[in-house]
Order: C-alpha cells, then sequence, then structure tokens
C-alpha cells in the first residue's frame, strides 16, 4: 500500500468535500442574476435565494399571516401587555405637562393659532364678526321661537319662587330704607319741606297761626312716630306686596313679542351688543389666565377618570375593530412586497451574521467528511490493487 496515494486521495477529497459544502452555502445567495454563456444560462444561477425570491416573499407573507400575526394573538396581545396602562400613563403625562404649565391660555393659543389675534391682544377681526353675527343671530332667532311665548311659560316654577323670594325680600327692604330714610337728616328736610308746602308754602295766615304755635321740629316729632308705625304695620305690608306681585302677573302674563315691542327692538339690540361685549372682555380675561390656574379645578378628574376611561377605550376599540384593520392592511401582501423589495446583499448579511459560525462548521464538516472519504478510497484501492 502506497501511504503517499492515501494522503493525495484523503486531500483531494478533503479539498473536495470542504469546497463543495462552501459553494453550497455560497449558492444559497450567489450570483444574484443569471449567468449566460451565449444564450444559454449557467445552471443554478442565479442562486436559491434569489431565483426564488417571488415564492419566499409570498410564503413569509403567508406565514406572518397564518401563523405569527394572527387576530387571535394581537387580541390576546392587547389585553395582556399592558397597553391600557401604558396608554394612560402617557396620556396623563402629557396632560400634566400641559395643566400644570405657567403659561397663559393666550401664549399657548399665540403659538398654534397666532391669527386669533390682534396686536393689541384683542380678537382679531375674522374672529369676532362671525362670533358677532352668530351671536345676533341667535338672539333673533331665539325672541322669533319663543315670540309667542308667554314669560310665565318660559320661566320655570322654581324660577317663580325665588321671583316670589324676591319680592317679599324687596318689599321688607323698601320699607325698611324708607325708615331709615325718614329718620335721617335728609328725610327730616323733606317732611319739613312737604309740611311747610301742605300749610301754604310757608306764609298765609293759617301757616302763620301754625308756625306760632308748633315748631317744625314739634311737627316733625308728632309726625314721624306715627309714620314709622304706619311704616312697620303689616297691611301696608302686605298692601305693598299684593301690588308688586300684580304688577309681576301682569309682566309674566305678557308673551316675549309684547315684551320686545314694549321695550322697544332698539334697546334689545343695544342690550344685546352690551351682553357680547362683557362676554368678549370676560373672554379676554379668560384667555389671559395661567393653564395651571385654569384646569386646576378639574385635574384630579383628568388624571384618575378621564384618560383611565380614555385609554380604556381606545384598547376596547382595538381589540373590536382588529379584524376590520387586518382586512384593510393585508398583512399577506405587506410582508409580500416588503420580502420583494429587500436587498439580497442585506439578507445574505442577517443569515451570514447569525449563522456565520454554522456555516463554517459545515464547510470543516465538509473537508472532514471529504477527507475520510479518501482515506476510504484509498485503503479500498491499496487493498484491491
Amino acid at each position: 500500500m502506497n501511504i503517499w496515494t492515501v494522503m493525495i486521495n484523503i486531500g483531494v477529497g478533503s479539498v473536495i468535500g470542504g469546497v463543495t459544502n462552501e459553494l453550497a452555502i455560497r449558492m444559497l445567495f450567489r450570483p444574484l442574476k443569471p449567468w449566460y454563456i451565449g444564450g444559454w444560462r449557467v445552471p443554478f444561477t442565479p442562486g436559491l435565494i434569489p431565483s426564488r425570491r417571488d415564492d419566499i416573499a409570498i410564503q413569509m407573507g403567508r406565514l406572518v399571516e397564518e401563523h405569527l400575526l394572527t387576530m387571535e394573538g394581537v387580541k390576546r396581545a392587547l389585553t395582556q401587555s399592558g397597553l391600557e396602562n401604558a396608554i394612560a400613563g402617557w396620556l396623563n403625562r402629557i396632560a400634566m405637562d400641559k395643566m400644570t404649565d405657567d403659561q397663559s391660555l393666550r401664549q399657548v393659543l399665540q403659538r398654534f393659532v397666532p391669527q386669533l389675534f390682534q396686536e393689541d391682544g384683542t380678537w382679531s377681526e375674522s374672529i369676532r364678526q362671525p362670533l358677532q353675527l352668530h351671536w345676533q343671530t341667535f338672539v333673533d332667532r331665539t325672541l322669533y321661537q319663543y315670540e309667542g311665548k308667554t314669560l310665565r311659560e318660559l320661566i320655570p316654577a322654581a324660577g317663580r319662587e325665588r321671583l316670589d323670594t324676591a319680592l317679599d325680600t324687596a318689599v321688607a327692604l323698601l320699607l325698611q330704607r324708607f325708615r331709615e330714610y325718614l329718620h335721617s337728616p335728609e328725610g327730616a328736610q323733606s317732611i319739613q319741606a312737604m309740611i311747610r308746602g301742605l300749610l301754604g308754602g310757608g306764609g298765609g295766615m293759617f301757616g302763620g297761626l301754625v308756625g306760632m304755635f308748633l315748631g317744625d321740629d314739634k311737627i316733625i316729632g308728632k309726625l314721624l312716630p306715627h309714620l314709622d308705625e304706619l311704616l312697620q304695620h303689616p297691611d301696608l305690608s302686605q298692601k305693598l306686596r299684593h301690588m308688586l306681585g300684580a304688577e309681576a302677573d301682569k309682566l309674566l302674563d305678557k308673551n316675549v313679542g309684547e315684551l320686545v315691542a314694549w321695550i322697544g327692538r332698539e334697546q334689545i339690540d343695544e342690550w344685546s351688543l352690551a351682553l357680547f361685549a362683557r362676554l368678549e372682555e370676560q373672554s379676554q380675561r379668560f384667555v389671559d389666565e395661567p393653564m395651571s390656574r385654569l384646569t386646576a379645578p378639574f385635574q384630579k378628574a383628568v388624571s384618575t377618570e378621564l384618560i383611565p376611561r380614555f385609554a380604556r377605550w381606545m384598547v376596547e376599540t382595538l381589540e373590536k375593530n382588529v379584524e376590520r384593520i387586518f382586512q384593510k392592511l393585508s398583512i399577506r401582501e405587506i410582508v409580500t412586497r416588503q420580502v420583494e423589495g429587500f436587498p439580497i446583499e442585506r439578507i445574505e448579511e442577517m443569515v451570514v451574521g447569525i449563522s456565520g459560525r454554522e456555516f463554517r462548521m459545515i464547510t470543516v464538516l465538509g473537508f472532514v467528511l471529504g477527507g475520510m472519504i479518501g482515506l476510504v478510497q484509498g485503503l479500498l484501492a491499496g487493498w484491491l490493487g
């Protein structure tokens, strides 16, 4: 047996085995395009993955849609992944940052919608004029809508009860103020002037006789207690209350059209413009308030109730619409297109980067097996030779 023949067989077999395995690995990705000799295409070109890219893309799309990214899996992930808490935490951080900001609402609006304000800080005419027009239209429509209804029909029962209470309070307050006025120096002077007027304007024989026996102070001193007693008498209070109540009933029985005609449409328009100007002034003050103060009353409610409820609604809506979303997205087509457009070089880098060690071991195994086959061939050749 020639030892050199065996060694040559081992070497040749090892090289053939290793090179063949390495070539097979390379032919998974290379060549990227078919090779031609004249009009004849070289077999096994392009490589396995480039030549079967379309089939691989279709199979991967089917794999992802049917086994990886399924509706049941997505629903289970939405339920178990803590997505609701994550959304709530994210929204809560954003909301708290905005609601605790010391910037005014005006500054926030100017940052996002600068055309809302004029240079002097008032509302721009592009905002103010449409709002004023809508306000006037609202007033006109409301007056026309309730033109035939009486005030008694429009005012609720609780409002009428408050009106009765206000009339009682007004009567008591009116009598009290009148008594205070009578006991004041101004009231005493008014009574004195009235007495002099009744007695003939402070002159004449009768006035002189009365003034001779009774001075102004004595007359006022005699008259004031009787007036005071009269003002405190329940009958006067009831009569005054009845009179005011009758006038209030007359007013409540008027319909809106009569009331507008009585007041005058010009006056109504003036009141409407004045109320709009008042609302505009209040809105200017409102937008100058800092966000932290404006949102302080409901920060806790937003954090503990509104945001968790909104996050829960978002997750539930996603769960209910997973099937519809999948139909709209067409996962299989998306994956197929992505795989078809993915560069083969990148796929090769990824696969080699992940399985490079295993590929090297396959090449080494090819050398070892080739060498063992060469050894067996050499031994058989020597034994049979």
